[in-house]
Order: C-alpha cells, then sequence, then structure tokens
C-alpha cells in the first residue's frame, strides 16, 4: 500500500512538474513541453543579447562581451546622466557648435530661443538628433569633453567593463565603444528612471518651431513600438563601423524581455525573432543541452525569483579596445568630427550594480502545482 501511495506521489509531482512547463495546446515533446529550450533563430547581428528583466536571467547570447562601435544606443546613457543631473525644465541654450554637428539632426539653430531639457531629451531619444546629444552634453557637463567624462563615471557606477565613451551621440571613434552587454546593463537602468521610459515609449513629440515659425516633430524611429505587441522602448543606431544597433524591450504574460543586437543588417527583424525566442522557448523549467555553442542558461526561468536581489551579470576583466576606426556619423553615412579621447584609464571600474527587482510576478501554476503536491501528500499520510 505504501508504495502504491509513493508511486501515486511520484506521478502527482512528475504530473504537476509537466503541466508549469508545459504551454497550453502543445504537443509532448521535450522541447515544446518547456523542458528543453530550442536553439537560438539565425539572425544577421554580429553580436546580441537576449535577457529576462523578470528573473534576472541571460537566456542567450552570442559574443555580448565583444568591443564594438555601438552607434546612437550611445544615446542612452546620455539621456541617463541627464536625467540623473538636471531637471527636466532647465532651459539650455542652443550654440553654434550643437548647431553644426550635423548628420541626423532635429535643426537646432545657434542662438535660437532656449529649449527645454525634456524638448532636447525627446529630440535625442525619439530623432536621434546629435545635435540635442551635443547641447545637453554643453549644458550639463560644460562641455562635450567634459560630458563624456560624466558618461564614464556613469559606466563605472553600473558596473560596466567593455566600455568607454567620447560623445554623447555615437559618432565612430577608435576609443568610443560598447558591447552588447554593457549596452544593456545601461537600458535596463535607463528604463528603470520614469522620465526615460515615459520619453521611450512615446511614437512623436511636438518639438519648438524654427526662428522662422515653421513646425519641428520627432518621430520615434523605433518601429518596433507599432509592429512588436508589447514593446515598451528603446533606441535605435546606426554608423557605417557600427552597422545597425538596436535595444529594445518588450513585456508579455508577466515577463520583460531586453534584446541588443549590434552589427545587424536588419535589426527590427533581428529583435523579433529574439523577442519571439526568450518569450516561447523559455518557461519556469526550461533546460539547455551543456553542448550548445552559443551561451545560454542551465534553467531558462527560475535563477531567482522576483523580489529577491541578484546580481544582473558577472564582473569581467578588461579587454584591449578595438581596432583604430576612422569616424563616420551616427544614424547615417557620412562623415563628421569626434572629440578628443578620454582617457580610460582615469576611472577604476566598480563592482557590477546589484539590483533589486520590486515588482512581483506569479509563474502561472509553478507555486500552485507545488502547493498541490504539498496538500496531497499531506493527505497521504493523514490516511496512514
Amino acid at each position: 500500500m505504501r508504495r502504491l501511495r509513493a508511486g501515486a506521489l511520484l506521478a502527482a509531482t512528475s504530473l504537476a512538474v509537466l503541466l508549469v512547463a508545459a504551454p497550453p495546446g502543445r504537443a509532448h515533446h521535450p522541447t515544446d513541453l518547456g523542458l528543453l529550450a530550442p536553439d537560438p533563430p539565425e539572425v544577421t547581428a554580429e553580436a546580441w543579447i537576449v535577457y529576462d528583466d523578470t528573473y534576472g536571467q541571460v537566456l542567450a547570447e552570442m559574443d555580448a562581451d565583444s568591443l564594438r562601435s555601438v552607434a546612437s544606443v550611445t544615446k542612452i546613457l546620455t539621456a541617463l546622466v541627464v536625467l540623473e543631473t538636471v531637471g527636466a525644465d532647465d532651459l539650455v541654450t542652443i550654440t553654434h557648435t550643437a548647431a553644426s554637428v550635423g548628420e541626423s539632426e532635429i535643426g537646432l539653430v545657434a542662438g535660437e530661443a532656449a529649449w527645454t531639457v525634456e524638448e532636447l531629451l525627446a529630440a535625442l531619444i525619439l530623432r536621434s538628433a546629435n545635435d540635442a546629444a551635443v547641447a545637453l552634453a554643453q549644458h550639463v557637463g560644460g562641455s562635450v569633453a567634459g560630458f563624456a567624462e560624466m558618461m564614464n563615471r556613469e559606466a563605472n557606477r553600473l558596473g560596466l567593463t567593455d566600455s568607454n565613451f567620447v560623445n554623447p551621440h555615437g559618432l565612430d571613434h577608435a576609443d568610443h565603444y560598447s558591447s552588447a552587454r554593457d549596452i544593456l546593463r545601461i537600458s535596463v537602468a535607463a528604463m528603470q528612471n520614469p522620465a526615460f521610459s515615459r520619453i521611450a515609449a512615446t511614437r512623436s513629440f511636438s518639438l519648438p518651431p524654427t526662428p522662422e515659425g515653421e513646425s519641428r516633430v520627432a518621430v520615434n524611429r523605433n518601429d518596433l513600438l507599432a509592429t512588436y505587441p508589447g514593446t515598451l522602448g528603446i533606441k535605435t543606431g546606426y554608423t557605417g563601423r557600427a552597422l545597425q544597433t538596436l535595444s529594445a524591450v518588450a513585456q508579455r504574460d508577466q515577463r520583460e524581455i531586453y534584446v541588443v543586437v549590434l552589427g545587424s543588417q536588419d535589426h527590427f527583424a533581428d529583435v523579433t525573432l529574439l523577442l519571439d525566442y526568450g518569450f516561447d522557448g523559455f518557461g519556469p523549467l526550461t533546460l539547455v543541452p551543456a553542448t550548445s555553442d552559443l551561451r545560454r542558461p542551465l534553467a531558462g526561468g527560475v535563477a531567482a525569483q522576483p523580489g529577491t536581489d541578484f546580481e544582473v551579470f558577472p564582473a569581467r576583466a578588461e579587454q584591449p579596445p578595438p581596432d583604430t576606426v576612422e569616424p563616420v556619423a551616427a544614424d547615417a553615412p557620412g562623415t563628421g568630427a569626434s572629440p578628443s579621447a578620454v582617457d580610460p584609464e582615469a576611472e577604476v571600474p566598480a563592482a557590477p550594480v546589484t539590483q533589486r527587482i520590486e515588482r512581483q510576478v506569479e509563474l502561472p501554476g509553478i507555486r500552485d502545482a507545488l502547493a498541490w503536491v504539498w496538500k496531497y501528500w499531506q493527505g497521504l499520510r493523514g490516511e496512514q
């Protein structure tokens, strides 16, 4: 009798686990049950990372620590530094330096009526305006070089180990680089800032008219806001050296997943595939083969329970900077001037930031299943 009861308990436990892991209405195959993660999709990006922010778990990555030109995803850090330093209603004087930076811009005119920080941030994030980036950098840091020092201090505070910044806009420069993992860290921190996340989710923003009275509107270049349901932000980029870059985050079924792609030929398509992979390929008990060529976790969604402390990414040893590259324009082919480099040895990298997930998220079924198994076991004991 006890053997039967023990067998019944084991069967019940197994059934509960399968019910937790298996998405409703799908075939009973190890991959379909959520017990084995499928291989990641093939994408054009040369480096990428998929991160489940709800559970603090990297789901998959490829070459995520390589040092690369990153183009206008740089502006995520620019906006974060600005928002942590000055108020949204501060008035910013438009200088000749800002108005003449060229390439991707909103059309600032030297000496025109002052803009608010919020208006310039909208131009920066939505339109990817280089002139807005320089205007903000001069206002907050006194100069582009001074602001770059602030960017690197913030990078150190966030625990970035593969990054150095010399400008606020992302123009390619030998001493301006980051990695997919570091851009992900910056993105997570930025989206935790309410002002940033609100602007990043905005489709369009009316800006002050030109001195001649012509209207100016910033339209968000992140097409995923219109094409991928649940997209919350955040930033696109392009240069001839960096190719297409994109950091994005989407929400589905109480999960938030970030994807960063660098060196892409089609960043929107790549991110769409990787977001689908993150949402559909991983359940709460997902396992991955130990022989996988790509770095993936052993347990998909249960590395950290919601509301617990976790270290987002491990510390890494320093790497040498990438090969010297010639400056090219951010967000459009061309050329542009780049400020002098910031000494990468000027700051000592800080330890990785330990974040805390405040929101409580219920994974479907896992607690109910465990509670059911416990009650079943208690019932069996009561019958003895």
